[in-house]
């Protein structure tokens, strides 16, 4: 019996183990049509888990970057949008913040 406590982190709670788990079954096929077939099927899946992320813009592109977290951006399928990773919109500089006498409080 798997714990809970012995096994890694997930990536994205809100979908929770089961899927990371199918999302790292991903890894384990090794012809590539198939793993593309079997990563549309995941991501069917993710839609159907949380309905309302249908009611935004892009949300199917926003289903598969979900994807690549959970795989870490190292799957190999044939994505059908271009894949943004987190990691990189991260590194913004800070807004300067004034240090002098506020006029008005």
């Amino acid at each position: 019996m798997d714990y809970n406590t012995t096994q890694k982190k997930i990536i994205l709670p809100e979908y929770g183990r089961n899927i990371q788990k199918m999302a790292e079954h991903l890894f384990e096929i090794e012809d590539r049509d198939e793993r593309t077939k079997a990563a549309h099927e995941l991501v069917s899946i993710m839609i159907n888990m949380s309905p309302a992320v249908k009611d935004t813009k892009d949300h199917k592109q926003k289903i598969w970057d979900f994807l690549a977290q959970m795989c870490e951006y190292k799957l190999d399928i044939d994505y059908p949008f271009e894949i943004i990773n987190v990691a990189e919109l991260a590194n913004t500089e800070p807004l300067p913040y004034t240090t002098g006498k506020i006029k008005y409080r």
